[in-house]
């Protein structure tokens, strides 16, 4: 009897959507429609668009999205002004008005919904993505349509087949197949016979027709917004990366050689200066020097070669490897260690320089597509390198005068008996700074800007003040 129960119940459910074919097969909840001005180039890249915020939905799998133009196309609207006029007529929930445009070197997409439905999560708003690289306009188009979605599938009866059994207005489009789900008001409900847009299910509980229904959305939101955002970001390295300034035939060879080679003789010869002229080495032009690092640099310089002179009130040898009566073991072994880092001085003044030089040129550094891994590899070898790595030069600084300064105080007080004290704190520090380096935000302003959400709209015309005609431009930017 159950299963002849069953077999029932499909016919029944293969009636019901023979007599409602479109609204079974062919549902449209969202149109997309593009305003932009068909110029040759916004042209294509509002068509790349426009798809990619309708594989936003697609992939949310809630909202079932169509073009303007393939809506007309199969229920005969007239032209696109008719389409808010008939929407309701084919179970649309929402409008989505897009517009791709370009003032100056920067392209916008404005994306304004439009919802006729209270039950879709779209609020009544206009949203506007911008950024300097055009692949990533539709990214981040995208990114904002998923935004937008829930963890959660809203459906609706459709028709009550009887007391226990549905037909639901969800099916293989949005995920489901034929398993039992729990609603989010803890009841059961059990898929049994799925389709393209509609399944017939068993649910606890007396339902009517439009009575909406709430399951666990079949699809994980942050992921999708995780994998567009390192789409995004892979495209702002490969575009914007300081790879391109590398010249010769390794650009890795020649970043090593920047850094070992010629930063450190240049700084032997100019103090902090030299490691301002060792980026024109990596292709730099046009640039000019972060006065504060040149003045800090040099400043650890020349503590380094005559703190322990000063501590020996001239009476010791300048040069560490020579031991005299005058300088004490601890005085020797400082002196040793404050010799020895003399070239992490420098190659922290280099990293200054380098930051400050892409943060100006609007590059990134090379290997940036990586740049967590980069940044602790960096951190491993130079105090602080990893956050200069990443822009952040005042946290770089931090780190450097720490670690060093908790290094020389170690080597002065090795037999002290607090040895031990001070290589715990060293130790703790440099664990920090090596996650501190893995987690890090990068800080440089042009990368932030083109991974920004929102948005800075910009209006510009003429309108008539008094008697005159008067040109307006202005802009807000939301935070």
């Amino acid at each position: 009897m159950r299963y002849a129960f069953l077999i029932v119940c499909m016919l029944l459910y293969g009636m019901l959507c023979m007599k409602a074919v479109y609204a079974d097969e062919m549902p449209v909840d969202v149109i997309i429609i593009n305003t932009s001005i068909p110029t040759p180039m916004i042209k294509a890249l509002s068509s790349i668009t426009q798809d990619a915020v309708k594989e936003a939905f697609v992939e949310c799998k809630q909202l079932v999205p169509a073009d303007a133009e393939s809506f007309i196309s199969m229920t005969g609207v007239q032209s696109p002004g008719d389409i808010v006029g008939k929407a309701h007529l084919y179970g649309v929930s929402l409008l989505v008005y897009m517009r791709v445009f370009l003032v100056g070197p920067v392209y916008y997409c404005e994306l304004s919904f439009k919802p006729l439905d209270d039950t879709v999560p779209f609020k009544d708003e206009t949203v506007i993505v911008q950024g300097t690289i055009a692949k990533n306009i539709p990214l981040k188009a995208k990114r904002e349509i998923i935004k937008r979605h829930q963890n959660v599938l809203h459906c609706s009866i459709k028709t009550k087949v009887d007391a226990y059994t549905y037909v639901i207005n969800a099916g293989q489009w949005h995920g489901l197949t034929e398993k039992t789900y729990t609603l989010l008001n803890g009841k059961q409900c059990t898929v049994n016979v799925v389709r393209r847009y509609t399944a017939l299910v068993q649910l606890d509980g007396d339902y009517t027709a439009g009575d909406m229904l709430a399951i666990n959305s079949t699809v994980c939101k942050e992921e999708l917004l995780e994998s567009v955002t390192a789409m995004i970001h892979e495209n702002v390295a490969s575009q914007r990366s300081g790879k391109d300034l590398l010249q010769g035939d390794s650009d890795s060879k020649r970043a090593i050689e920047g850094c070992c080679v010629v930063n450190p003789f240049g700084n032997i010869l100019l103090p902090g200066y030299g490691a301002f002229l060792a980026t024109h080495y990596l292709g730099f032009t046009h640039t000019e020097p972060r006065w504060q690092g040149v003045y800090a640099s040099a400043a650890a310089v020349i503590m380094q070669l005559g703190l322990v002179p000063a501590l020996g009130k001239g009476k010791v040898n300048f040069f560490p490897w020579i031991q005299d009566r005058d300088k004490t073991d601890a005085q020797y072994r400082l002196h040793m260690y404050l010799w020895a880092t003399l070239p992490i001085t420098y190659t922290v003044a280099f990293f200054d320089q380098l930051a400050y030089a892409y943060e100006k040129q609007r590059y990134l550094p090379p290997f940036f597509a990586n740049k967590d891994i980069t940044a602790v590899l960096v951190s491993a070898i130079v105090p602080g390198g990893g956050l200069f790595y990443k822009g952040n030069r005042l946290w770089g600084y931090g780190y450097w005068l720490s670690e060093c300064t908790l290094g020389g105080l170690l080597a002065y007080d090795w037999q002290s008996g607090n040895q031990h004290i001070l290589l715990g704190m060293l130790s703790g520090i440099k664990l920090i700074e090596l996650f501190h380096a893995w987690l890090a935000t990068p800080a440089f302003t042009m990368y932030t800007y083109e991974l920004s959400h929102n948005t800075t709209p910009i209006n510009v015309g003429m309108s008539s003040f008094g008697r005159e005609l008067c040109f307006y431009a202005y802009f807000y930017k939301n935070y």
